[in-house]
């Protein structure tokens, strides 16, 4: 996995942090560096069709990562950027066969999954 294309994914957000100025890669780049040979890992079960159990494995990792971030990206911008991560993932993982997934995590209904998990894993905040 190409820690570029999801760099760039990411930065393209344009979000801001809790400090206002833009999220860049002084703050990802770290945070992918600790991340993402774990959600690479998940991702790549991906392979073999992409389960329900598969796609909230990926997902939950991902938030469960994204907690790290809470004090630089705040409510919705910390969504957008789980979906970010998770869409690139799943370009780069999924079978054809998963095109169900793609066409998932592009619609808002994606981004409502994501911060259910998030108010499931971390129910105070």
């Amino acid at each position: 996995m190409n820690q570029f294309t999801i760099l760039s994914a990411i930065v393209a957000l344009g979000t801001a942090t809790r400090a206002g100025a833009p999220l860049n890669t002084t703050i990802v780049q770290p945070w992918l560096d600790k991340h993402l040979p774990n959600l690479v890992t998940k991702a790549q079960a991906l392979r073999d069709g992409a389960t329900w159990t598969e796609v909230g494995a990926l997902i939950e990792a991902a938030v469960q990562a994204a907690q790290e971030l809470k004090p630089v990206l705040a409510g919705t911008a910390r969504a957008a950027f789980v979906l970010a991560v998770v869409q690139s993932l799943v370009r780069e993982f999924a079978p054809p066969s998963a095109q169900w997934l793609l066409m998932l995590l592009n619609s808002p209904f994606a981004a409502m999954l994501i911060e259910m998990a998030f108010k499931r894993l971390f129910p105070g905040g």
